[in-house]
């Protein structure tokens, strides 16, 4: 997708054979029982939508999603109205997309999504109100607070009555990549971004419009990290400072590989000191690519990420995230087959392992995968939550 930009995350990947035996043993059993007792708590196949699965533990399930798409392709757009409850604009609420130029703002695409969540009862997650990158020409980042106020005014004012738009990423990607972008070794912002900034712009969004849940969204805190340090003194500068902010989001563009471990440990601890911060965490972005070694057939690589995905959420849920959001929903329009975001040597000096690049629950001709099914296990598996409200 042309709003994204190329992966700068990793996650290590690690089988768990005895794990997904175990929840293929229980899936074979739920079919023996299905004539019997066919719920949503103990039936997890194709029958029952994610977004129901999800449901049925207080929690949601959703994707990116484009205007454009939902308006050409109908099986895209049905299966978007079965599987999810909330969903993401990719790309039609950015700054680029809403103020072209300054002070004319039009709302024309992110409407589409918008009449599209309140037809088929779905959330809308808000992305996002300041970012680096998809702006207009004209506008320098950071912007000035006075730019910033003009655009939040109008973009949150235009929703502040809408029955399906719940949420919104208020800043995205405000932490540099390494300590050598930064010119705030304390809060690692990226350079000209000072922390009163980042506060004055929350305190403006909460003066529109304090119904919506505030996230602060960014990449490459699923571990111990010098950038998840950041991150968490960045959530907790805003909490003192007495601004809004309701939760944090974590994108996961993930790559796992027998290659390198994942830091399972760095991981809970962010999601723990999320918690004890009372900014709850939620998956913005997941999405998994497989890095080499690569196997040697599209059904290993398939398993792969469906373990992947599995073991991901398992940890997930068990920190209390309720909302988990796919960047996209289906292969045939997954960012990272772009040739602009194509991630790494290994996929774009090999143009023949495009077809490694699987990273969504659903293949390009929309059927599902083993990953929609490690999916539908995990929310099955995870403990009740209450039910959302609002």
């Amino acid at each position: 997708m042309p709003y994204r930009r190329k992966f700068l995350t990793r996650a290590g990947y690690t089988t768990l054979s005895a794990l997904l035996t175990v929840g293929f043993l229980q899936k074979d059993k739920q079919k023996e029982d299905h004539s019997k007792n066919r719920t949503v708590a103990n039936y997890t196949n194709d029958d029952f939508p994610l977004r129901q699965l999800a449901a049925a533990k207080g929690k949601l399930y959703g994707a990116a999603i484009s205007h454009d798409i939902l308006l050409k392709e109908k099986d895209y757009a049905n299966l978007i109205a079965r599987e999810c409850s909330i969903v993401t604009p990719a790309g039609e609420l950015k700054w680029g997309a809403t103020e072209p130029q300054p002070g004319e703002f039009t709302f024309e695409s992110a409407d589409v999504i918008a009449d599209f969540c309140q037809k088929h009862n779905i959330e809308l997650h808000g992305h996002t109100l300041f970012w680096h990158m998809a702006n207009p020409d004209w506008l320098p980042y950071p912007p000035t607070l006075k730019m910033i106020e003009r655009h939040v005014k109008a973009v949150m004012g235009h929703y502040r009555e809408s029955k399906v738009l719940k949420s919104w990423d208020i800043a995205n990607e405000i932490i540099a990549d390494n300590e050598n972008e930064t010119d705030n070794p304390t809060y690692g912002l990226r350079k000209g971004v000072k922390p009163e900034l980042i506060r004055d712009l929350f305190l403006i969004a909460a003066s529109v419009d304090n119904s919506k849940k505030f996230y602060l969204n960014d990449f490459g805190i699923e571990g111990a990290t010098w950038k998840s340090d950041r991150f968490l003194k960045m959530v907790e500068y805003l909490k003192n400072s007495g601004v809004k902010i309701d939760g944090a989001g974590i994108q996961s563009h993930l790559w796992f590989s027998t290659a390198y471990s994942f830091d399972e440990k760095g991981f809970n601890s962010v999601l723990k000191r999320l918690n004890d911060l009372e900014v709850k965490p939620i998956i913005t972005e997941l999405d998994i690519v497989i890095d080499a070694p690569l196997p040697d057939s599209i059904k290993k690589l398939d398993q792969m990420v469906a373990d992947s995905y599995k073991r991901y959420l398992d940890l997930c849920f068990a920190a209390k995230v309720d909302t988990v959001i796919t960047w996209g929903l289906t292969d045939r329009h997954s960012w990272i087959r772009h040739p602009d975001w194509m991630p790494r040597k290994t996929f774009r000096e090999n143009p023949n392992l495009w077809k490694f690049l699987r990273p969504l629950p659903f293949d390009e001709n929309l059927k599902p995968k083993s990953a929609r099914n490690a999916i539908a296990q995990a929310f099955g598996q995870a403990t009740s939550t209450p039910i959302r409200l609002g």
